[in-house]
């Protein structure tokens, strides 16, 4: 099974607003599939980009429930789908019949998946904030519950912290593990389509569990290390290129990404300097 996300914005179009706002990026899913494998995570899905015809391609074979959603607009094949933020004053339009968008190849149905509050998770709500936002010293708690020499969760969500501050995601405010691994599973980074939407913008909130824990896993930093002075925007344009909706990110997109690995670099450099090497590092 797949899963295909439409094409909403031009590779320009700049996101302002919240942190989370605007539809999902589907240039985003790509490139993040990408950027786990070059950081060595393997986490996410595979992704591509891909072109469809709507017209001779998808809507011979929809089910009813989706042909219920097609419609026209400006001469454009458009569908608005079935799903909770779904609805016809919005829908996803084709350039005539031709629409891109992102192919993800979902998880096999026998590995279940079990859904798990994030702990920097925001409220989203105006006026309300999370107990982090506020508290930095809440991972002390957040530690002591999941002592890091037991669980692997607290190492795994400066990972995905690290992972969503370069690509610019602040809407993961739960994750998935497999089900059959309990509470030892490992994060997976799902659904990463909020990323790559204002280029001008840095979220230094998406990473709160790097400067209130200051921990990391030893492989990710002499990795992180090896990205530095534009070596990241590099190996990301080049893998990028080879994806059928090339260019995938613009100019700007793959900037930001080398600095805010600066910025992630920075901050660990303090966290050493604070706590020693030895004990951040693990």
């Amino acid at each position: 099974m797949v899963v295909f996300k439409p094409q909403r914005f031009a590779r320009e179009h700049v996101i302002y607003g919240k942190p989370y706002a605007g539809y999902d990026r589907h240039n985003g899913e790509i490139a993040s599939f990408h950027l786990d494998r070059v950081l060595g995570l393997r986490r996410a899905p595979l992704v591509a980009g891909r072109t469809v015809n709507l017209r001779t391609e998808v809507k011979p074979v929809a089910t009813r429930l989706l042909l219920d959603t097609f419609l026209t607009k400006d001469n454009n094949t458009c569908f608005y789908g079935k799903c909770y933020y779904c609805n016809p004053e919005e829908p996803a339009c084709a350039d005539g019949d031709i629409m891109e968008g992102s192919v993800t190849l979902w998880l096999p149905k026998d590995r279940s998946l079990k859904k798990w509050h994030h702990l920097w998770s925001r409220t989203y709500k105006d006026g309300k904030k999370a107990r982090w936002e506020v508290d930095n010293t809440y991972c002390r708690d957040v530690m002591v519950k999941y002592p890091l020499d037991k669980y692997p969760l607290v190492l795994d969500m400066i990972d995905a912290a690290v992972f969503d501050y370069l690509i610019g995601n602040a809407d993961r405010h739960q994750y998935e593990t497999f089900k059959d691994d309990g509470d030892q599973g490992m994060l997976l980074l799902l659904d990463n389509a909020k990323s790559f939407g204002n280029p001008h913008h840095d979220e230094k909130s998406i990473l709160a569990p790097l400067y209130q824990c200051c921990r990391l896993r030893q492989t990710l930093w002499v990795k992180l290390q090896s990205l530095e002075n534009g070596v990241l925007s590099k190996v990301m344009r080049q893998v990028l290129s080879h994806d059928p909706v090339s260019p995938v990110l613009t100019e700007k997109h793959l900037t930001a990404m080398d600095r805010r690995l600066g910025h992630i670099i920075a901050m660990f450099r303090k966290c050493f300097k604070e706590h020693g090497e030895k004990n951040v590092l693990q």
